[in-house]
């Protein structure tokens, strides 16, 4: 029975992460509360959570891998995106991200996620209020440095759990005037350097934490969420730019007021 108890816990990790990891309401949000309701948030739990975070962001690189070499190609255009503004939208969340990992880890907690949930969901809210009327950048190719840098600098908050780091730099993208499609591209291109970076971290951090008897489960997390967010990802970049911030907003809210009646 343990074995099939360890085995639901990676299939509903990996689901978890594959639904949430695309709309701005925080997949690490969503497994730290699903975890901490059915008693298992321990260090297994942050493993799988490194885990079902890499399927995921293999399934971004998968999935923007085209728009990613076009990226990164030495052509010569008067405007263009390239690596770049890719690094210097890493720099700040990289920095801070390292320089402070043990203190992030402390927050790392179902009170911290509530209050996080709150604060996300005023951002995505007010983004949507302030955007500018009319777009300032419509193509990925118009994105300049100072603009990367600024929503790298707003990427900073999805360090403290349960923020959403799509929210975070979707939202910001969208105040400095980028077009939405293009901030949710932008968003989740940027994502992949930092969120495979950091999910090696992580594993190097906790390799003497890892269990050789779990690493069946961890893999079994990890092809869970690759496949479900490659399944998912496409149907849910089509709602981001469909609907509004604020539903987001509101169902954080709405999470946030469960957590604490239930807790």
């Amino acid at each position: 029975m343990a074995y099939v108890y360890k085995l639901i816990i990676s299939v509903v990790t990996g689901l978890i992460e594959g639904i949430t990891e695309f709309l701005p309401i925080s997949s690490t949000g969503h497994i730290i509360i699903i975890s901490h309701w059915l008693g298992i948030l321990n260090k297994n739990t942050d493993i799988l959570k490194t885990f079902v975070q890499l399927g995921s962001s293999i399934a971004i690189l998968i999935f923007f891998f085209k728009k990613i070499i076009n990226l990164i190609t030495f052509k010569k255009r008067k405007k263009r995106t390239k690596n770049i503004h890719i690094l210097i939208s890493l720099i700040p969340t990289a920095s801070l991200g390292f320089i402070f990992y043990n203190d992030i880890k402390l927050l790392f907690n179902i009170k911290n996620i509530m209050y996080a949930l709150i604060f996300g969901g005023f951002f995505l809210i007010i983004s949507e209020i302030f955007k500018p009327k009319k777009n300032k950048t419509n193509s990925i190719d118009e994105i300049s440095l100072f603009q990367s840098f600024i929503i790298g600098c707003f990427e900073t908050l999805c360090l403290y759990p349960g923020f959403s780091r799509s929210g975070a730099t979707i939202g910001s993208a969208m105040l400095l005037g980028i077009k939405r499609s293009v901030a949710i591209n932008f968003s989740f291109i940027i994502s992949i350097p930092l969120t495979i970076g950091a999910s090696i971290l992580e594993l190097i951090k906790n390799i003497n934490n890892m269990n050789i008897n779990c690493i069946p489960y961890y893999l079994s997390a990890f092809f869970i969420s690759l496949i479900i967010s490659l399944l998912s990802i496409n149907k849910f970049i089509k709602i981001l730019n469909k609907f509004s911030l604020k539903i987001f907003g509101f169902y954080r809210f709405i999470l946030a007021i469960l957590i604490y009646f239930i807790n």
